[in-house]
């Protein structure tokens, strides 16, 4: 890809992004910006060349997923990513991400995940006074990997463990559609799993189902089936929800001919552009 085309390629992937700045605004929360959001969607979508290789459809339905979450992809944060697979993006939430969302159901005060390593002092005990105790080693080699956990403090109950060896982890790794995700960020990848293990037994706000879209968005990278409901899957709803905007229709390229639309009415094509990626 040259420079030329890459630059005509980023182009495309940021007008379309703007164009559909109302709709986006319309599912993120009150409490996300929505210019800071679609900065961070533009730098994600272009900053990767094969992220840019993928369809321009599915870079845009993973900003979707993420807005009605309300997880934006500034770096720093680490609350959500688009992971390029083959030539379909994909939407990923950070384990920071879905830690964020338990915080803002109101029911979970704060939820820590950390990596045990071989020469680490830990130690865990279950039945009528469960305990677990992690001392990391500060000076020396601390080993491989032994495992990892996540705790979680509730309001007016008990803090809520739940540990997974490296064999459990490994276990999980082995069904991803991803795998480059798990060589590429490993130590992150075993957090954000004892993480998704832990929220099975933490309490749910009836009224914010955040948490539960984004465990299904990330079983989509993580091999696990998109459960559907109604026989459609969320992502599915979000991509209808954002191609049945009315101002759809000036961006459609019809054969003038045949009338026969060849673009499908999310983006512009380009010139000498045939339809969609």
């Amino acid at each position: 890809m040259t420079a030329s085309t890459a630059l005509t390629a980023q182009q495309k992937i940021g007008t379309a992004i703007e164009q559909k700045r109302a709709a986006i605004g319309d599912l993120l929360p009150d409490n996300v910006n929505v210019n800071r959001f679609i900065k961070s969607a533009m730098m994600a979508a272009t900053r990767n060349e094969d992220i840019m290789k993928c369809s321009r459809e599915s870079i845009l339905t993973t900003i979707v997923n993420a807005a009605e979450l309300g997880l934006d992809f500034t770096p720093a944060k680490g609350h959500a990513y688009i992971v390029p697979f083959k030539k379909t993006a994909t939407f990923m939430p950070g384990y920071r991400g879905m830690i964020e969302l338990a915080r803002r159901s109101g029911v979970v005060k704060k939820i820590e995940a950390h990596v045990v390593y071989e020469n680490d002092e830990f130690g865990i005990e279950h039945g009528l006074r469960p305990n677990l105790h992690h001392k990391p080693i500060i000076k020396g080699t601390r080993g491989g990997v032994v495992g990892a956990y996540a705790i979680a403090w509730i309001e007016g109950a008990d803090p809520q463990y739940e540990w997974m060896s490296k064999e459990d982890i490994d276990a999980i790794q082995k069904k991803a559609s991803y795998n480059k995700i798990w060589t590429d960020h490993y130590i992150e990848m075993c957090r954000k799993t004892a993480v998704r293990r832990l929220f099975k037994y933490l309490p749910c706000s009836p009224d914010d189902n955040r948490l539960e879209k984004a465990l299904e968005y990330d079983n989509q990278v993580a091999g696990i089936a998109d459960e559907k409901k109604d026989g459609r899957s969320q992502t599915e709803k979000l991509t209808d929800l954002m191609t049945a905007s009315p101002d759809d229709a000036q961006f459609q390229d019809v054969d003038p001919e045949t009338g026969e639309v060849k673009n499908d009415g999310l983006f512009p094509a380009g010139p000498g552009e045939e339809g969609t990626e």
